[in-house]
């Protein structure tokens, strides 16, 4: 049996809204600690370390999400052989520091990239079978809304746009169009 990812969390992090003023950011993680940033409805849009906000000359950490790390957010009891072996995993291409770990409407931990990959090359490890369903595939019971195997939060560079995207998979290559209900259409633009 896989280990929750749960098991492998660390609970030591500073919850920080996204309208926390940079200042007041700066302060709760001058000891080092690491803070995840999270937006008007709670979930978890990125991570920081006070080194992270040098040279970072915008008022709160809503305007500064764009250029921090981004986050995947999970459910605390997706295993690790579930997270591994879902569409979710390639969210990791994005540079995601943490999976941060959701029980419900609140931030229970977060498991640091490197953790999860350790696992994934640990020999203990074994990769699931790709077997699909009797159907074909048909077989998927995932309702709409957060899969419970990850999103990723990435705001759109988009001169103009900045709106906050919620990805549950990516592909090198082949930016996805960006979620913006308004038009123009365009491609979702990451990075600098």
């Amino acid at each position: 049996m896989s280990p929750t990812l749960l098991s492998e969390a660390d609970g030591f992090f500073t919850a920080l809204p996204w309208r926390t003023e940079l200042g007041t950011a700066r302060t709760a993680l001058a000891a080092g600690g690491l803070g995840i940033v999270h937006d008007d409805a709670g979930h978890a849009v990125a991570a920081v370390r006070h080194a992270d906000l040098a040279g970072v000359a915008v008022p709160d950490l809503r305007t500064a999400v764009p250029h921090l790390s981004p986050v995947i957010e999970v459910d605390a009891d997706v295993t690790i052989a579930e997270f591994a072996a879902s569409p979710a995993v390639t969210l990791l291409d994005l540079g995601a520091r943490v999976l941060v770990l959701r029980d419900g409407d609140r931030t229970v931990g977060v498991v640091p990239a490197e953790v999860f990959a350790a696992h994934l090359a640990s020999p203990d490890y074994t990769p699931p079978a790709p077997v699909m369903a009797g159907a074909g595939g048909l077989g998927d019971a995932t309702l709409p809304g957060q899969p419970r195997t990850g999103l990723a939060p990435v705001v759109c560079r988009e001169p103009g746009c900045g709106h906050l995207n919620r990805l549950a998979y990516y592909r090198h290559g082949a930016p996805p169009w960006c979620q913006r209900p308004e038009p123009p259409r365009h491609r979702l633009l990451m990075g600098g």
